[in-house]
């Protein structure tokens, strides 16, 4: 029985070794010729066990040329055959031939060549039509990082669309030299132009920030007038294709000249309740409210150039002793030209009165009457000089109080003041004072007091 297994068991091992020497002696033979081993791949093209001549007519052809694409791992082949057009050298496809080992070949290594073609073309039209037919459909749109219309920071979306114009300029330059076309999808999906760390939105969101947070606050006594974030994002623009985000300062002229209108009093009448002749209305005068608007423009675009939020005033031409429907108060000079009397109001009630002497009643020398300030104050020096005004007078107070050059002055010439002696000998349109009543009046008299003239 021993012996029996042991003749059973030879004949078969003897088969097997005819078999493998049968197939050994086949390979050998097909080594030798001009045929490829399985598993071997040129360029893109399966040319498994086919000559030299037959591997060269398929690459030529571009006989079931596919591009692998890969996609969370997953691998797929699409046939670009129709889009391209190969010529490859005989010898350079014959010299992968040579590269095989006998055993790479008995046993079916695979071998994958990559060869440059002596020329290629590729038909973009063609390519970008079977790939947008066979890759799959984006589920998800990129969307760059924006600020909204409230110039907010909206993120980035890194979505699955595929940028076909970098995806076959690739495959192109593959084609061209010949190397192996496997692609990731991931590595062409449409990037989002602006992310939220890109440097033109991170200065456009800073900006906008600063902008939100600042205001900017003009005061005009009680009231007050808000430059705030409502009033800035108006005056912002983005712009979607740079993320660049500006601040335009066009409107600040308009702005202040709207403020102007609104605050200034500067020459504009005003209803005043007299010590003794009622309410009139007076017109004129150096006193008032009066913005420098070309200042004002310059100190606001400045304050938005530093976007922090300030209290501030508009710069002024002129001022007035107060804000308010009354800007001249309650501390002022009083002057009656038809009573020839002067009174001194300080805090609402009468502190000093007294008669006096205005301008002669002619175009060239009569007080000029409106709502003036006092301007400054002086202490002896000379009015006038002879050559020009033809009067050259010494006054121990100076007072002066519009642009006409007149002012409150004592004048020691003068034995008597009321009455009707400036109708022919009044002044050169200053206020003469009784000197006693000047000194005492010049201790009261402050910078920017206002003078009431009618």
């Amino acid at each position: 029985m021993k012996k029996r297994i042991l003749k059973i068991g030879g004949i078969i091992l003897g088969v097997v070794v005819l078999c493998l020497l049968g197939l050994f002696f086949y390979k050998s033979r097909e080594y030798f010729s001009d045929q490829f081993g399985r598993n071997t791949y040129i360029s893109n093209t399966n040319v498994s066990s086919l000559t030299v001549d037959e591997a060269v007519t398929a690459m030529n052809e571009s006989r079931g040329f596919y591009v692998v694409f890969v996609k969370n791992g997953a691998e797929q082949q699409i046939d670009i055959s129709s889009a391209v057009s190969r010529l490859f050298s005989q010898e350079e496809i014959a010299a992968c031939k040579s590269k095989f080992t006998f055993f790479e070949y008995l046993f079916g290594t695979e071998k994958d060549f990559q060869v440059k073609p002596e020329q290629a073309v590729v038909d973009e039209k063609v390519l970008r039509t079977l790939l947008k037919e066979n890759l799959p459909k984006a589920t998800r749109k990129t969307v760059s990082a924006y600020l909204d219309e409230n110039y907010e920071l909206v993120p980035e979306v890194f979505g699955d669309e595929i940028n076909y114009d970098n995806l076959i300029y690739d495959i192109k330059q593959g084609v061209e030299t010949g190397e192996k076309l496997k692609y990731k999808l991931e590595d062409y999906y449409s990037k989002p132009k602006f992310t939220k760390e890109s440097e033109n939105i991170v200065k456009a969101v800073k900006l906008a920030n600063a902008y939100s947070d600042m205001v900017i606050t003009y005061q005009f006594g009680e009231k007050t007038e808000e430059i705030s974030w409502s009033k800035l994002k108006k005056h912002l623009s983005y712009n979607p294709d740079t993320a660049v985000l500006t601040f335009k300062t066009k409107w600040v002229r308009k702005y202040v000249q709207q403020l102007a209108k609104k605050y200034n009093t500067y020459g504009k009448t005003r209803t005043f309740k007299t010590t003794k002749d009622g309410k009139v209305k007076i017109r004129g005068g150096i006193m008032g409210w009066w913005i420098h608007e070309d200042e004002t423009v310059k100190q606001l675009k400045k304050l938005l150039k530093n976007k922090k939020s300030k209290v501030v005033e508009p710069i002024y031409r002129s001022i007035a002793a107060q804000h308010g429907k009354d800007d001249i108060g309650d501390t002022y000079v009083e002057i009656s030209i038809e009573r020839q009397h002067l009174w001194f109001y300080k805090n609402g009630k009468l502190k000093l009165e007294s008669d006096v002497v205005s301008g002669k009643l002619t175009k060239e020398r009569k007080t000029t009457v409106g709502v003036h300030r006092v301007y400054g104050k002086e202490r002896d020096r000379y009015l006038g000089t002879m050559a020009v005004q033809g009067y050259r007078s010494f006054v121990r107070y100076w007072m002066p109080f519009n642009w006409d050059g007149q002012g409150l002055h004592d004048a020691s010439w003068r034995s008597k003041f009321g009455g009707n002696i400036y109708k022919n000998g009044g002044s050169h349109g200053c206020v003469n004072l009784p000197s006693s009543f000047a000194g005492k009046l010049y201790k009261e008299v402050t910078i920017g007091m206002p003078v009431v003239v009618y």
